[in-house]
């Protein structure tokens, strides 16, 4: 199993590919399921840096019509006593079946901060459709999704940045793929337009593999690449991040 495991990871961190919501679905994981993962780095010497990541989820599925989550995730890190990172994600989810077990429609809010990227805060909530249009034990589960949110930013300098109310449209790709009962590769691609000006967007990508060490603990191996046209001024457009983090899942098994 672990040869073709490490050409998935070879092909993972050769893509451009921060955060994303993972893909879900009724009657994955009956009743109150979660988990929560860290990723610490410490160095000293010739190297004066610290680094600490930390996340944690957790779920309820009814393993008939609906599932819904909560996840929670934050990171610090400074270099030679300097900070150098800190920012907070929150994001809360409801995913309902429609007509057919391949048809959902989803609600969320979420809220987040990033003093590097001069967000104070940014608060969204919105909605859509999502389609399980393929899926098979061989090739994996390819997810479609179309919607909309309303997006509010409050910068950390309003004088330079003002605050935004804006409308996007969301789109994105997923793909996801189970290898017997220890491993998964997932990942994902959005596309977020302002609807009234749609050279203002998002691109936002995502890849991971986890791993089961033992039991329920894993290892978490993902890279992701963000793309704003236009954040705040002074801010990069671009983010790209690489990250390893053990964690550990509790409550009921998978069932796919």
């Amino acid at each position: 199993m672990f040869k073709p495991l490490f050409f998935l990871l070879i092909f993972i961190t050769s893509l451009e590919a921060v955060k994303y919501i993972a893909a879900n679905e009724v009657g994955l994981r009956p009743g109150i399921a979660g988990n929560v993962q860290a990723s610490i780095n410490n160095q000293r010497g010739n190297t004066d840096k610290d680094e600490y990541d930390a996340s944690a989820r957790i779920s309820y599925d009814n393993n008939r019509t609906y599932v819904t989550w909560l996840e929670f995730s934050y990171a610090y890190g400074q270099a030679s006593g300097i900070e150098n990172e800190n920012k907070a994600f929150l994001h809360y989810r409801f995913l309902h079946t429609l007509f057919a077990t391949d048809w959902n429609w989803e609600a969320y809010v979420q809220n987040e901060g990033d003093d590097f990227r001069q967000i104070q805060r940014r608060l969204l909530g919105g909605g859509g459709v999502r389609w399980r249009f393929y899926h098979s034990d061989a090739f994996g589960r390819i997810y479609v999704g179309l919607g909309a949110y309303y997006e509010y930013l409050n910068y950390t300098d309003p004088e330079i940045d003002p605050k935004e109310y804006n409308s996007r449209l969301n789109t994105y790709l997923m793909y996801t793929k189970k290898f017997g009962k220890d491993a998964r590769i997932s990942l994902a691609s959005y596309y977020q337009p302002k609807l009234n000006d749609w050279n203002d967007h998002y691109i936002y990508n995502a890849a991971s593999l986890l791993v089961y060490v033992y039991g329920s603990i894993y290892l978490k191996m993902s890279i992701s690449y963000a793309y704003d046209t236009q954040p705040a001024i002074g801010v990069e457009k671009q983010d790209m991040q690489q990250l390893s983090s053990i964690g550990w899942k509790f409550g009921a098994k998978s069932n796919r």
